[in-house]
């Protein structure tokens, strides 16, 4: 796969509208999309820049900017279907919201992760032990079988999140009444 062809499937695959990136290398997206689809000089440091663009706008994304209901059906048939750098970003999705919180979390670089998501790596054990005590199903991960277990301790991570707004709204309500008096 060339830079072009990599760019071009990341861009794609991510839903990266050029404009975005034109604006931020300040060119136009008629330039941008020439470049990246059919210029035979394409260099080297432009590559970088691009790559760079997209890993920021990767690892910034909000996955959970639309609120969505508790679908506790975490692993449907159609995402059982992706590989492993895939089940990781759904796990991220799930459980962190952003590929960089999940990084933060597992105590790696947002570049390191990247690798295993886009698949130049697999993960090893000690990825993989660091997945599994943030709660992610290791089984389930390395092959795509849903586990009863991921399913209760998915349902009763959902439920302590849904304890903990309620804890949070009880006490500013107690903090309120006690400046009152």
């Amino acid at each position: 796969m060339t830079k072009q062809e990599e760019l071009k499937y990341l861009i794609h695959t991510l839903g990266i509208k050029h404009s975005m990136i034109a604006e931020k290398l300040d060119m136009k997206v008629q330039t941008l999309t020439y470049i990246i689809n059919e210029s035979h000089q394409f260099d080297d440091d432009l590559y970088k820049q691009i790559k760079k663009i997209i890993d920021d706008y990767q690892f910034e994304l909000n996955l959970f900017e639309v609120e969505s209901t508790d679908n506790l059906n975490l692993f449907t048939d159609d995402k059982l279907q992706i590989g492993i750098g895939e089940r990781m970003r759904l796990f991220a999705q799930k459980k962190y919201g952003t590929l960089k919180k999940l990084a933060e979390a597992m105590q790696i670089s947002p570049q390191q992760l990247q690798q295993y998501i886009s698949g130049n790596r697999e993960p090893g054990s000690k990825i993989l032990a660091k997945l599994l005590r943030l709660g992610c199903d290791v089984n389930w991960l390395l092959g795509g079988k849903e586990s009863l277990e991921s399913y209760k301790i998915y349902k009763l991570e959902s439920e302590l999140r849904k304890l903990q707004n309620s804890f949070s709204q009880i006490h500013n309500i107690l903090q309120k009444t006690e400046t009152k008096h």
